[in-house]
């Protein structure tokens, strides 16, 4: 293992990054240790998240610039400005403040995709200190339920128009004996009894007083995110104010490239990591305007894409890998020239060497996709390429090459050149607490209180990193460790295979299996026997004999969450024993119909 870098260097670097925010106390203090491996950062400092994100840019001069485009699921494209924004952010939180008597000890659920109303709802909890968590729009009942017991919140807002969830939420109030309230925000009344607000009226004068944006204490707990668990229940990952915010505003700066000039257009919903980072936060606090969409998949129009890219002058496009592979599939002859648009970026998946030549070559730039690597866990990118580094020597696929302040490391051993990812030294945006309890936080350090990401991955000879997938996905067969993202790589090449994934199943003779699922494009017209016969000498071919998968399943859908990353390990379930063991936690699951789907295909090609 490489050595970590000395506690001196660690505060001395950070303390210099403590002026890209705007402090009502400037922080003295930079570390402190906890127990357990808790850690506060810049405890004395005081800030307020929304002051810096919307007020500060409106004092600055910025107010009547667009602040957020929001592009909702029919393609309408609804803006608004930064003096918008306040004006809504003090509305909502006088409403809040006056007809929920919510306080700065107040928690609230906010049920919304990426919208105007979720960006609103956000900035008010920031502007007043709420702790808050988003969920998706699309949870059902029960998912919704495990989290409002998990969270305990004193209050939800919706924007959700559909019936049968107000349904849902009226179930839940007729069976919950607290004093939890609903607010849902939308344009013409529930028939339900739900109080409930016009979005459109937030923009109109100011209901009452303006009220006044708390100096919050840097190590106050910000929001928590629900990411989902191999159990019943989803983890609940809190982060803190003044760390999370610092480390967002840092690694934009960083691998974006990101300034007062940026149009940035990250396709992903509130509900998750980068719907925070880099669909809000991040952008607001330089001044930039952000672009949020509704239903990412839109963007799979390329007209669509084209005319947004060009008439909005995005300057930042940031997609998710299951996005970027399904654009390549409907795609393949068309590229998009846009003058305004200089960084390309790819989130929740590796991305496979072949698909980040095809998007960097779609859109004309000859430079690096701003690959990024980082979890919830980790609040912002842990490493990527930057925005200006050269593609010689950052080869599409890798992650680039991390800060040494990191102190990211392999643990392996000696004759391997792959190894799992810890990170030795503290940072900022890191997970300050699991909502679950210790057990769970435990899960996440070593015994040295190194900080475990759970991936796999080696070093290229620059100095670049690769990651081969989590370290449950590394396939062992016949004392032959091979990533699962290695073998979809492989298996991407092939014409008519639009999407992959590869996972294994135990065996007692060789420790593991290979079983492929394979998603093929809609004009495809070979037979599955033809496909199969292709991944087959494919994989011989780059990894010999070893690699011949038990199972080759083709079905229609991968089983991913709305953010596009794929539950594997509802693939290793099913595989291994499709009806017996419990699937566990699919709260976050985009389409529960492709269990079904799968499941069949199995269960038939294993008669």
């Amino acid at each position: 293992m490489r050595s970590s870098i000395q506690n001196n260097n660690l505060t001395s670097f950070w303390k210099k990054q403590v002026n890209l925010l705007s402090w009502f106390k400037k922080p003295k203090i930079i570390l402190e240790k906890k127990n357990n491996n808790y850690k506060d950062w810049f405890s004395d400092g005081k800030l307020n998240v929304f002051y810096e994100c919307v007020e500060k840019n409106i004092a600055e001069g910025l107010g009547e610039k667009i602040a957020i485009y929001y592009i909702n699921k029919n393609y309408e494209i609804n803006k608004l400005s930064y003096n918008e924004i306040g004006q809504a952010v003090d509305n909502l939180s006088n409403f809040l403040v006056n007809k929920f008597k919510i306080r700065s000890n107040s928690r609230i659920i906010i049920h919304s995709s990426a919208s105007f109303e979720s960006a609103i709802t956000m900035l008010a909890c920031a502007k007043m200190g709420i702790f808050h968590s988003v969920i998706f729009q699309d949870l059902k009942k029960d998912a919704i339920k495990l989290r409002i017991k998990i969270f305990k919140p004193n209050l939800i807002i919706s924007r959700d128009n559909d019936e049968n969830i107000k349904q849902n939420f009226q179930e839940i109030i007729n069976k919950n004996h607290t004093k939890l309230k609903f607010l849902i925000l939308r344009e013409k009344k529930t028939a339900l009894k739900f109080n409930y607000l016009k979005s459109s009226q937030l923009l109109k004068c100011r209901l009452k007083k303006k009220e006044k944006f708390m100096k919050i204490n840097s190590k106050r707990k910000f929001f928590t995110l629900f990411t989902s668990g191999s159990t019943g229940e989803p983890k609940g990952i809190i982060h803190s104010t003044g760390g999370y915010f610092l480390y967002s505003k840092f690694t934009c700066k960083n691998y974006f490239g990101m300034s007062k000039k940026s149009v940035v257009m990250t396709a992903s919903d509130a509900g998750w990591i980068n719907g925070h980072t880099y669909s809000l936060y991040g952008p607001l606090s330089f001044g930039s305007t952000t672009i949020l969409v509704e239903t990412p998949m839109l963007l799979l129009d390329t007209k669509f894409l084209e005319k947004i890219l060009k008439e909005l002058k995005v300057s930042i496009l940031y997609l998710p890998v299951t996005l970027i592979r399904l654009l390549k599939s409907v795609s393949q002859t068309k590229k998009i020239k846009s003058n305004h648009l200089i960084t390309i970026g790819s989130m929740g998946e590796p991305l496979a060497p072949n698909v980040g030549n095809w998007y960097a070559n779609f859109f004309k730039l000859r430079k690096p996709v701003v690959n990024t690597y980082f979890q919830t866990e980790t609040g912002g990118i842990v490493t990527a390429p930057k925005y200006n580094s050269n593609l010689e020597i950052n080869p599409h696929g890798s992650v680039g090459k991390p800060f040494k302040i990191f102190g990211i490391c392999l643990e392996k051993n000696s004759s391997e050149k792959k190894g799992e990812i810890i990170i030795k030294n503290s940072w900022p945006g890191c997970m300050i607490d699991v909502i679950n309890g210790s057990k769970i936080w435990n899960k996440y350090w070593t015994k040295e209180g190194y900080f475990k990401l759970f991936d796999i991955g080696s070093y290229d000879k620059f100095n670049n990193l690769n990651i081969h997938g989590r370290n449950d996905d590394v396939i062992n067969i016949r004392g032959h460790r091979i990533g699962s993202e290695e073998i979809e790589s492989i298996i991407l090449k092939i014409n008519n295979i639009s999407e992959v994934s590869a996972i294994a199943i135990k065996d007692k003779l060789e420790n593991s299996k290979i079983i492929i699922f394979v998603v093929t494009k809609k004009k495809n017209k070979e037979k599955n026997e033809k496909i199969k016969k292709k991944i087959i000498t494919k994989l011989i071919s780059y990894f010999g004999s070893f690699a011949i998968p038990e199972n080759i399943f083709i079905i229609k859908s991968l089983p991913k969450t709305r953010s596009g990353k794929i539950l594997r390990r509802v693939l290793r379930v099913i595989a291994s024993k499709p009806l017996k063991k419990p699937i566990g936690d699919l709260s976050t699951l985009l389409d529960k119909n492709s269990i079904l789907e799968i499941k069949k295909v199995v269960n038939n090609e294993k008669k």
